[in-house]
Formats: structure tokens, C-alpha cells, sequence
């Protein structure tokens, strides 16, 4: 993949998810559907590359985690999940609003059990969270419009 396509793909993630903060809709919002469409070929393939940043984030932080080794792994893990959400909040909340999508399922499942065999713990995370502050307008029948 050239620099100029990743830094496309950046800029349209970055305007996908600012939308989503401003607008409150976990959705791609129309005036960036085609943009997104062409770059990204579906929008299952534009939902993959916001979940592929998530676990990236996830795992750079869980490094640390596994150092320490903490005696409660399933706390610590739990909390990681929340300061991401935190740090991330636009993302989590599009991801939570497609959690049923099946371009979703694969890489939930993968990161799952590196999870397991990295931890010992099988934890589901990939339930939806609490919406972001940010994005004021949400309400939980927003993705089932």
C-alpha cells in the first residue's frame, strides 16, 4: 500500500469518526459514504481498518499490563478495555453499534484467543460499552434505524 493511500485512509478514519462525535450516529455519515466506499471498497472493509486501530492501541498498552503481571489479569484487562474506550471514544462507540456485523466476527474472535493464550483469561470484550461523552445525541435505537 502507498503512503499517499494510507494517508487517505488516515484522513477518512480521522473525518468518519469526528462525525461521529459531532452528529452523535455511529454511522458513516453520507456526505463521506462515497469517499469512504471508494477508498475502502465497503463500508465491512472501512469498519475492519477502525477495529484493526482499536486492537493495535489495545495491544500496545497490554505489553505493559503483561510486564507488571497483575494478580487480578481479568481486572486489569477490564480496565485497559476502559481507558482505551476512553482515549478512543468515537471508534468504540461505531464499533459497539456494528458489534453484530459479521466483517467484525474474524478478528474479534482472533484477538479473543491471542488474549487467552497471552493472559490465561477468556474474556469477551467485544460487548458494547457505555456511549462516549462526545457524542451527546446517542441513544442505544440509533443503530437500528
Amino acid at each position: 500500500m502507498s503512503w499517499d493511500r494510507v494517508r487517505r485512509r488516515h484522513q477518512l478514519v480521522h473525518a468518519v469518526l469526528a462525525e461521529v462525535a459531532a452528529t452523535g450516529q455511529p454511522v458513516v455519515p453520507a456526505a463521506l459514504a462515497a469517499e469512504v466506499t471508494a477508498e475502502f471498497g465497503a463500508i465491512e472493509e472501512f469498519l475492519r481498518e477502525v477495529q484493526r486501530r482499536w486492537y493495535r492501541a489495545f495491544d500496545a498498552r497490554l505489553d505493559a499490563v503483561l510486564e507488571e503481571w497483575p494478580r487480578d489479569m481479568r481486572a486489569a484487562l477490564l480496565q485497559l478495555w476502559r481507558e482505551i474506550a476512553a482515549a478512543m471514544p468515537e471508534a468504540r462507540f461505531l464499533l459497539d453499534a456494528h458489534a453484530g456485523h459479521p466483517a467484525l466476527a474474524v478478528l474479534d474472535a482472533q484477538h479473543r484467543r491471542r488474549l487467552r493464550a497471552a493472559t490465561g483469561v477468556d474474556l469477551d470484550l467485544g460487548r458494547p460499552a457505555p456511549p462516549p461523552r462526545r457524542c451527546a445525541r446517542w441513544s442505544p435505537f440509533a443503530a437500528s434505524r
